[in-house]
């Protein structure tokens, strides 16, 4: 895995981001400068989604999966419910219909209880554009099955925000220990603390530490990051369960 290096085809934001996070003087500052501007929001993986709802069902189908399995998965899923994963189709389909593409019981009803709240609004393209970063994330942690890990993702991957920091996320905790050279890694609090220096472009900054973790042999002491490679297409425009919600 790799990086995306824009270079001369970097938009006005990636270019914004570089400049700004190669002037900041800290450790990051001289990788950001050695890579050149970057595609924060690219991802790698196997499917294409085509919505919020898709979006969030390859996620949750998708954990502590191996890439391939994840797809095999989620295309069977899709096929079961007549090519597209809708809220209708999820919220009437019995559990046969989403356990038969090799979902386990946790993550066919944590797929359901986000079609519930889909069928709600929730997922409405228009009403997200217009929402800010906590208030979608507030939403998003009071469905069961949505962890701080996918609110983040959603946001950073999926919604494109420029400002998105996932402080728990291994990968990137490494790659800041590595260039702080601190003793043992860092803690997500303390992540949090030091991660204030690169606003505006916080997930920027992740992709950057992402990056350093993917091409630096060592760098990640295997630490896992979010691996759920898939090329979005998104659509123009605290109640939590009990397990592991990432």
């Amino acid at each position: 895995m790799t990086m995306t290096r824009t270079g001369k085809r970097a938009t006005k934001e990636q270019r914004a981001a570089y400049e700004y996070l190669g002037a900041r003087g800290d450790s990051l500052a001289r990788w950001v400068r050695s890579t050149g501007p970057i595609d924060a929001y690219e991802s790698h993986r196997l499917v294409e989604v085509h919505g919020p709802l898709e979006w969030l069902s390859f996620t949750i189908a998708s954990r502590q999966l191996s890439r391939t399995t994840a797809a095999a998965i989620y295309t069977r899923l899709v096929a079961r419910l007549g090519g597209a994963i809708t809220a209708e189709r999820v919220v009437t389909a019995d559990d046969q219909a989403l356990r038969g593409s090799g979902l386990s019981h946790q993550k066919a009803r944590a797929i359901r209880e986000v079609a519930e709240h889909a069928d709600d609004g929730l997922l409405d393209p228009r009403r997200l554009a217009a929402m800010p970063d906590a208030e979608i994330e507030a939403k998003l942690l009071a469905v069961a099955g949505i962890g701080p890990s996918t609110a983040q993702m959603f946001l950073l991957r999926y919604l494109h925000r420029p400002d998105v920091f996932p402080a728990g996320d291994l990968a990137v905790r490494s790659a800041i220990t590595s260039f702080d050279r601190l003793d043992c890694r860092i803690t997500p609090k303390a992540a949090e603390q030091r991660s204030e220096l690169w606003r505006p472009y916080r997930s920027y900054a992740t992709a950057y530490l992402w990056g350093f973790v993917w091409e630096s042999p060592g760098a990640g002491e295997g630490a896992e990051m979010d691996s759920r490679f898939v090329r979005a297409q998104p659509k123009r425009t605290t109640r939590r369960s009990a397990g592991a919600a990432s």
